[in-house]
C-alpha cells in the first residue's frame, strides 16, 4: 500500500473513533445554558454601543481640538503681525 492510503485509512478510524466516543457533539458544555449564551450576546452588544459611542465621543474631541488649534495659529500669525508693525513704529520713532 502506498502512504496516501494508509493517511487516509487512519484519519478514517481516527475519525470514527472521535465520533463514537462523543467527542464531536453539539451540546454546550456544562454549565453554560442558553441564557448564559444570550447574556453574553447582551452584554457584547452593549460594550460594542459603548465602544462606539466613546468612538464618536473622540472624533468629536478631536475636532474641537483641531478647531482650537486653527484658532491658536490665526492668533499666533495676528500677534506676529502686530509685533512686526509695533517694531516698524518704534524702529521710525527712534530714527527722529
Amino acid at each position: 500500500m502506498n502512504r496516501k492510503g494508509n493517511t487516509i485509512k487512519l484519519a478514517t478510524i481516527a475519525i470514527a473513533l472521535g465520533l463514537m466516543a462523543g467527542c464531536a457533539h453539539n451540546k454546550a458544555p456544562e454549565g453554560v445554558s442558553p441564557d448564559d449564551v444570550a447574556k453574553a450576546q447582551a452584554a457584547a452588544e452593549a460594550a460594542m454601543a459603548a465602544a462606539r459611542k466613546a468612538q464618536n465621543s473622540a472624533a468629536a474631541a478631536e475636532r474641537t481640538a483641531n478647531a482650537a488649534m486653527n484658532a491658536a495659529q490665526d492668533a499666533k500669525r495676528a500677534a506676529d503681525a502686530c509685533s512686526e508693525r509695533c517694531g516698524r513704529m518704534t524702529e521710525k520713532v527712534m530714527a527722529k
